[in-house]
């Protein structure tokens, strides 16, 4: 089964969920309608094991219990065989709960909202603030934003003999194994969990599809039947996670030739209610926030806030990319200030082999002026600029906007996630070689994309000299494969890749020697956090972009004119699967900046604001050129690069376009010029 709609009606039931009405309250009582023989509400007073399923540092209720902490939170489920039925028990049920204020704010608050924090700080920030010639200050916001997976999130379950199987779209199947298994009151090898197809997931299938699938292994172990849960569009769209909105607020202190010499930063993250992911959001956001930049004195705090929508958390890069956004606007300001070419600006307080503004010293530079060279000359940048620049200094009237712009953008995708830290979650993978010479390849990290599916193929099959065409990825179903944690879009090549080639060096060096068929396995040593600390930009990938718009003269919309990309992320395996890859992410990052609006600053969404969602088409996309600067290291992970480049390269050019700075994204105020969906 590829899809959950594919799986099989006959016997099932469909599960349907009862929601609370409202953000924040206690629940008063929950009336039913009459439920038909073959039919049945579950709440949480039906729960044989556990009622709070453990999600990434939260605790989640499986069924809402005594309180309410968003509107749409499940409460109760509705159990039988015909959907129409089941959606007209949930229309008649009636939710009374005694409603509190609610609180969406999150950009200030106080300390008992705070569920989690991270900050970095070293030299002597005030003092270099103080001194400095010039002063820049930003506030930049990244608002939140859907996943918007191509179907909706779902799960089924169905026993096979003492077995129950679940069926899930998720970048963690034992996590959902182990979640079923808690809330069932079971064993852990009493359930099997077999992923479905993946598709964009966006690292949102991180934990949210754990809690759809207890509800549908509930219904399936109660009724003794094969049981079905698919949200509708609409119910997906409202409850949900989504990208954590930020506030990233910078003061950045240079001295006379424009360099870097102080950066004072605070960011806010609304987490939503519950807030998995927290720690892990602030945590890399404050890893995040210099760039790829040196500089001697830094002071950067990240506190996430709970709030009462529904669970926010994880998308793209975990944080990263709101970050790099931020950084990147910043920068443009820094170099403006000073009156320098942006170019210039970022080749000058790029950080050198041994800046230790992170707190550990790099190994090795990174690599601006490379993937400058190369992308200045592709974009034909420098000219374009200067000519933009032209317009906007020399236009007849300063009350109107110049309408061209061009920016630039620098950036990185972080090795891999801090997932495996001293044991937990350490990835894993096991390769075997049979007696046909076919080598299969386990590891519970789907590759999520077929060009990640040809990489591994390509490495294993260099690493022993097979055609890629004799090399099977085993199906990520827990009762085959090793745990290896949660896959994400910084994990999957980056790290499984390198353990790939590890194992089959290691069946390499038996394959002569012992009898076919031989199997290696190969975890990652997880780095102890006693460790000397090492540097997040150590082993990232890197790149740059540049985007080009002008302002349609009727309608003042921004429309992309192009986009060049240059990627610095090891050895290239499979250059047109990647460029292809490449390409979509840029379109859909561009799709980000553009018509993805999302405000719940008044609170959650409704289905007017599905409605105003604005996707991209890809045909719409304007021309995309890709290239790499390849080399001889491992294959780094690309899979966030465009979400981290795009949107600030935009900004910037918008900036440029409307002779005042853009610091907010997605552009909100702006009609997206995709058309409608």
């Amino acid at each position: 089964m590829t899809r959950l709609s594919d799986f099989p009606r006959d016997e099932a039931v469909y599960v349907g969920t009862i929601r609370s009405p409202v953000s924040r309250g206690s629940i008063v009582s929950m009336s039913l309608p009459h439920l038909p023989r073959d039919y049945r509400s579950i709440t949480a007073d039906d729960i044989p094991g556990a009622r709070v399923m453990a999600a990434q540092g939260a605790r989640v209720p499986v069924l809402a219990s005594g309180r309410v902490s968003y509107r749409g939170e499940p409460v109760a489920l509705i159990v039988g065989p015909d959907k129409r039925k089941v959606a007209e028990a949930i229309a008649l049920t009636r939710v009374r709960v005694e409603e509190e204020p609610a609180d969406y704010s999150f950009e200030s608050c106080d300390s008992s909202r705070v569920v989690a924090s991270d900050s970095l700080e070293s030299g002597q920030v005030e003092a270099a603030l103080k001194s400095a010639a010039r002063i820049i200050e930003g506030d930049y916001r990244v608002g939140p934003q859907d996943h918007y997976y191509s179907e909706p999130q779902g799960s089924a379950a169905a026993f096979d003999y003492d077995k129950l199987v679940v069926f899930s779209s998720t970048q963690w199947p034992f996590h959902v194994r182990d979640s079923v298994a808690a809330t069932l009151g079971v064993g852990k090898n009493e359930v099997i969990v077999r992923p479905t197809i993946l598709g964009a997931h966006l690292d949102g299938k991180l934990w949210y599809p754990s809690l759809l699938a207890c509800h549908a292994a509930l219904a399936s172990m109660l009724c003794g039947r094969p049981a079905l849960l698919l949200l509708t569009r609409p119910e997906d769209f409202l409850y949900t996670t989504k990208r954590s909105p930020i506030l990233a607020s910078y003061r950045a202190g240079l001295d006379e030739s424009g360099r870097l010499v102080a950066i004072d930063a605070r960011i806010m993250i609304n987490a939503g209610a519950y807030a998995p992911f927290a720690q892990e959001l602030a945590s890399r956001s404050v890893r995040s926030a210099t760039g790829g930049y040196a500089c001697p004195n830094v002071r950067i705090s990240a506190r996430a806030v709970r709030t009462d929508l529904p669970p926010m958390g994880a998308f793209v890069g975990l944080g990263t990319g709101p970050m790099n956004f931020a950084i990147e606007r910043l920068v443009e300001d820094c170099a403006a200030a000073h009156e320098l070419d942006p170019s210039e600006w970022r080749s000058a307080n790029a950080a050198a082999r041994g800046d230790a503004t992170l707190g550990a010293s790099l190994k090795r530079a990174v690599p601006y002026d490379a993937l400058a060279t190369r992308l200045l000359a592709i974009s034909d940048y420098p000219r374009k600029r200067s000519s933009f620049e032209l317009i906007r200094k020399r236009r007849a009237d300063p009350s109107t906007a110049p309408g061209y712009g061009i920016g630039l953008a620098f950036g990185h995708q972080m090795a891999a996630s801090t997932f495996g830290r001293d044991g937990a979650d350490v990835p894993s993978v096991e390769v075997t070689l049979s007696k046909d010479s076919t080598l299969t390849i386990r590891t519970s990290m789907s590759p999520g994309s077929r060009s990640t599916m040809d990489i591994w193929k390509k490495s294993a099959a260099a690493s022993l000299g097979l055609q890629p065409s004799s090399v099977l990825i085993q199906e990520p179903s827990t009762d085959a494969v090793p745990d290896s944690g949660p896959g994400t879009l910084s994990r999957n090549v980056s790290v499984v890749t390198k353990l790939i080639e590890t194992a089959c060096a290691g069946l390499a060096s038996k394959r002569f020697r012992e009898a076919l068929p031989i199997t290696v396995k190969k975890a990652l040593r997880a780095r102890s956090s006693k460790a000397a600390p090492e540097s997040p930009l150590e082993d990232a990938s890197w790149g740059s972009a540049v985007v080009e718009l002008e302002l349609d003269p009727v309608d003042g919309l921004p429309a992309v004119r192009g986009i060049w990309l240059v990627v610095k992320a090891g050895r290239i395996l499979s250059n047109d699967a990647v460029i292809r890859a490449m390409k979509h992410d840029a379109a859909a990052a561009l799709g980000l900046c553009l018509g993805e609006h999302l405000d719940l600053s008044h609170g959650p969404a409704d289905l007017d604001a599905l409605r105003r969602y604005h996707l991209p088409r890809i045909k719409d996309a304007p021309k995309i050129v890709v290239d790499f600067l390849d080399d001889d290291t491992d294959p780094r992970g690309i899979g966030e690069l465009a979400y981290a480049l795009i949107p600030p390269a935009f900004a910037n050019a918008l900036s440029q376009a409307l002779d005042l700075p853009w610091n907010t994204l997605p552009l909100g105020n702006f009609d997206h010029p995709f058309g409608d969906r």
